[in-house]
């Protein structure tokens, strides 16, 4: 999260330095050996990133964003990820298109994720409960 307000203010030096940091840690870490216990079990080429690679705001920003998906993947951010960065509708169609491809059945035929889809319904009975000092979210209606 730092590293995404540092592209966010646009001190890349300091962004650059929080994601080596996690790099570092990875790169340092004992390293999983496969059954046979003498070789890895993965071949992942963990490196730094060099004061080039975040040349701009935008390059910063994407690969940020891929480090913290790697960095955090299983547990359960990404969807919260992505409403923050204003994406979730475009990124979860597209999932949900590239996995129909190959996977039969594979999720809603007919709709699509939209927009109101970053924010909850507010509950009809807690609206109901609230004298009308709560209303419904703008995109699910009154």
């Amino acid at each position: 999260m730092a590293a995404e307000a540092a592209v966010e203010t646009n001190d890349l030096t300091k962004a650059l330095g929080y994601v080596n940091q996690v790099r570092e840690r990875a790169l340092n870490s004992t390293t999983i050996k496969a059954t046979d216990g003498v070789t890895d079990a993965a071949n992942y080429d963990i490196g730094l990133y060099q004061p080039g690679d975040f040349g701009s705001q935008d390059m910063a920003r994407t690969a940020v964003r891929m480090e913290r998906r790697l960095e955090l993947g299983m547990e359960g951010h990404r969807l919260f990820d992505l409403r923050r960065w204003g994406n979730m509708p475009q990124v979860m169609n597209d999932y949900v298109d590239n996995e129909s491809r190959t996977i039969p059945n594979f999720g809603p035929k007919t709709s699509q994720v939209e927009s109101k889809h970053n924010l909850f319904p507010v509950p009809v009975g807690a609206i109901d409960q609230s004298s009308g000092t709560l209303g419904q979210n703008p995109d699910w209606g009154s």
